[in-house]
């Protein structure tokens, strides 16, 4: 049990490290290609985060270990509201954009139903998966660039153009760093897949039980740093951003790519907890960010959004 929680935790620390990486080299490229802020948190950042769930479920997947990549995904995305947003509230109160609620929250939404209802007869197979990947997220990252524009005055200030030098020497830096976090992530998940399989088989614990807990939580922790840094510094869209266009990845592309390369089994007992907590973790949003409190996510709704948290943990752990 020893040497699985330190591949467990030797694992997440590599995922953590190559996702830092890849975030930091994707946004640079990014920028010099003159991609706005905005777009770049609301897709790139937010992608780049969801990177170590990404890798984990496609390695867990494609060593048939599905209850484990589909546990992670939907422990990410509860994880991702409950505790990330959640945590980052705590901090400071968060100013929600009225662009999300137009366009990342509704997406959000139907992308949650889609899992839900591909799921429903207990298979995620490829053509599902195409579409999920295919037709959601691409349609969601192609739409973004087209209609979300990023407003050109912030506050009353024009925008800065903070766009880096575009360099044959300076893309290939950051090509080559990015490489080489893809790669760091790599070899992260593998590790911490092993050790998480090893964890279930000694405990007594489902694969799904530990992804949905253990590694969910690893796993969730690049979203953790950048909504409670952006909340510390009041960047109020990027902690709320990052969080919503993390769990449309989640959805659309790593269950969607993973499903597209070998069809995921879906036990239908998580339709009893798991499932509708999933659907509530995007539903809860809509009030959140529109009717109670004018846009804004202040401290009690941290505190409540944490405790139901605990609660989910609590179940989870229980069941399994």
């Amino acid at each position: 049990m020893t040497v699985d929680l330190l591949l467990v935790a030797g694992g997440l620390i590599a995922l953590l490290a190559g996702a830092w990486q890849l975030v930091r080299s994707a946004v640079a490229i990014s920028l010099m290609f003159g991609l706005s802020r905005v777009i770049v948190g609301a897709t790139v950042v937010a992608f780049g985060t969801s990177a170590p769930e990404f890798v984990i479920s496609l390695t867990a997947a494609v060593e048939g270990s599905s209850g484990l990549a589909l546990g992670n995904v939907l422990g990410s995305n509860v994880a991702n509201v409950a505790l990330v947003l959640g945590s980052a509230a705590l901090v400071a109160p968060l100013i929600v954009d009225a662009r999300l609620s137009r366009w990342e929250i509704p997406v959000l939404i139907v992308a949650t139903a889609a899992v839900l209802l591909f799921g429903a007869n207990g298979t995620i197979g490829r053509f599902e998966g195409g579409l999920l990947f295919l037709g959601g997220l691409l349609g969601f990252v192609v739409a973004s660039l087209l209609i979300v524009r990023a407003p050109s005055v912030i506050d009353g200030d024009e925008e800065v153009d903070e766009r880096p030098a575009r360099t044959v020497r300076s893309l290939s830096i950051a090509g080559t760093l990015l490489l080489l976090g893809l790669t760091v992530l790599a070899i992260g998940a593998a590790v911490a897949v092993e050790g998480a399989k090893g964890i279930a088989e000694r405990a007594g614990m489902s694969e799904l039980a530990v992804g949905i807990s253990i590694v969910a939580v690893g796993t969730s922790l690049p979203e953790i740093a950048t909504s409670l840094m952006a909340a510390w510094r009041r960047e109020h869209d990027i902690a709320v951003a990052s969080v919503v266009g993390s769990n449309i990845f989640n959805l659309f592309g790593v269950v969607g790519a993973t499903a597209l390369i070998t069809p995921l089994s879906v036990d239908r007992s998580l339709y009893g907890f798991e499932m509708p907590a999933l659907a509530l973790s995007s539903l809860i949003l809509v009030p959140l960010v529109l009717w109670w409190s004018r846009h804004l996510v202040d401290r009690w709704e941290g505190v409540l959004l944490v405790s139901l948290y605990v609660g989910f943990l609590f179940v989870v752990v229980t069941q399994a």
